[in-house]
């Protein structure tokens, strides 16, 4: 049996959360669940035992109120990735033998047969005494997790070597992706045997084993909850799990989760979605008459951006209304950059131009997005298509302010429509 561990900790100074703006991934909208629920969906069934949920006491309602039969622990503060880890895998020391299943709060595990096939490539790998960690092959960064280099080329989902692992903000470069070199972004799972991940800790993190081992020793408990002690806890550094450990260990192994590799993919995946909505079945059509590939149109704009001179970039543009902030960062040959900032609860009108479709991504925060009679919600790190010419209603369902980056691209040879029609809508939840 896998047991679920789920890093669900507030990142926000206390400054912050305070003030009501809490963790994006328990925020939800009218039918439509939190991350954090959707995580616990994908991590439950007869294969998992109850999941165990690490996360910061001033969340620990949002647990409770998300999760009837998650275990809790709850760090004094702030959320420090290592420590909880460490926090919830001393919890389960009495089963050495037991293969947990690390998890952030913010995963975007929807399709649940990559993540089954996955888990049952990792278990004999992990039964072995490997950490095996999942990983995407994409030119996404996913924030925090860090990017392996792995010695063959991934194939079926099957478990390769790590030769090393590069902490978060060592990014692989332009070149890398496109000569297809041997990466994954690590999207923080990690599959891996309990006493396994005790004795990685306790040899490579000497300094953060005692005081997390005390401040489980001396927690208080209420309820289902296990509250760790202040005193102990507040020695800990926060650092992640892969600068405190993950860099140093000997034999780590990497699954890969997709067969892509680039946000292009991602976009083509979005237009396969989005015909099984009735809205958008007329516009799919009139885009995909006459249109480019994206992979195509990507390579134009890296050869744009490489040959481009300082006479082919304008200065940035931007506008206030009461929404947020529109922002036109850089114009070049076939290519705008564009920057939307939506604060807390307000929603804008967006009507992409004549030419062509356009593509956005969350870079913070979630997106609601009405496509007509449809509603979508777009998470951190996803994007969003919308068709030429057609007008859609963004809105930003959280406590945190939306930021949102478009890339669009046209062809070279001919003349664009780049300008972007806004409508402002008044702020507040429709």
């Amino acid at each position: 049996m896998l047991h679920p561990i789920i890093l669900a900790g507030s990142v926000h100074p206390s400054s912050d959360r305070q003030a009501g703006e809490g963790p994006m991934h328990f925020e939800r909208s009218p039918g439509i669940p939190s991350r954090f629920e959707q995580v616990v969906a994908h991590l439950t069934g007869e294969v998992f035992a109850s999941p165990l949920v690490v996360a910061t006491q001033d969340c620990g309602p949002l647990v409770e109120a998300q999760s009837n039969h998650a275990r809790i622990i709850l760090e004094p503060d702030t959320h420090k990735p290592a420590a909880a880890l460490l926090s919830a895998v001393l919890s389960l020391r009495h089963e050495p033998d037991v293969i947990v299943v690390v998890a952030p709060a913010s995963a975007n595990l929807e399709d649940q047969k990559a993540l089954d096939t996955a888990l049952c490539q990792a278990i004999p790998a992990a039964q072995r005494g490997e950490v095996v960690m999942l990983g995407h092959r994409t030119g996404r960064a996913y924030p925090g997790f860090g990017v392996m280099e792995i010695a063959d080329q991934p194939r079926d989902t099957a478990p390769v070597s790590v030769s090393r692992l590069l902490a978060s903000g060592r990014q692989t470069t332009l070149s890398h992706l496109l000569q297809g070199n041997h990466q994954l972004w690590g999207l923080g799972i990690y599959i891996a045997r309990v006493d396994v991940l005790i004795a990685a800790f306790k040899r490579h993190a000497s300094r953060l084993f005692l005081p997390v081992k005390n401040a489980l020793l001396r927690a208080a408990t209420a309820g289902r909850a296990i509250y760790l002690d202040n005193s102990s806890y507040q020695r800990v550094k926060c650092v992640s799990f892969e600068r405190a450990v993950g860099q140093k260990l000997e034999h780590v192994s990497a699954i890969q989760m997709d067969t892509s590799w680039t946000e292009l993919s991602d976009w083509d995946r979005d237009a396969v979605a989005d015909r099984e909505m009735s809205a958008w079945d007329t516009d799919l059509a009139q885009e995909q008459a006459g249109e480019h590939s994206h992979t195509a149109e990507m390579m134009s704009v890296y050869k744009s951006l490489a040959n481009a001179s300082e006479d082919d970039a304008l200065m940035s543009r931007s506008s206030e209304h009461e929404w947020g902030r529109h922002e036109t960062l850089a114009m070049g040959p076939g290519f705008t950059l564009q920057r939307l900032t939506v604060q807390p609860g307000a929603q804008v009108e967006l009507s992409a131009g004549a030419g062509s479709a356009e593509h956005w991504i969350v870079v913070q925060g979630a997106a609601l997005i009405t496509l007509g009679g449809h509603v979508k919600l777009v998470w951190e790190s996803q994007s969003a298509r919308i068709p030429a010419g057609r007008t859609r209603m963004i809105e930003n369902p959280g406590s945190a302010t939306l930021h949102l980056v478009q890339l669009q691209i046209s062809a070279l040879s001919a003349p664009s429509d780049h300008s972007m029609k806004l409508s402002v809508s008044p702020a507040g939840v429709a």
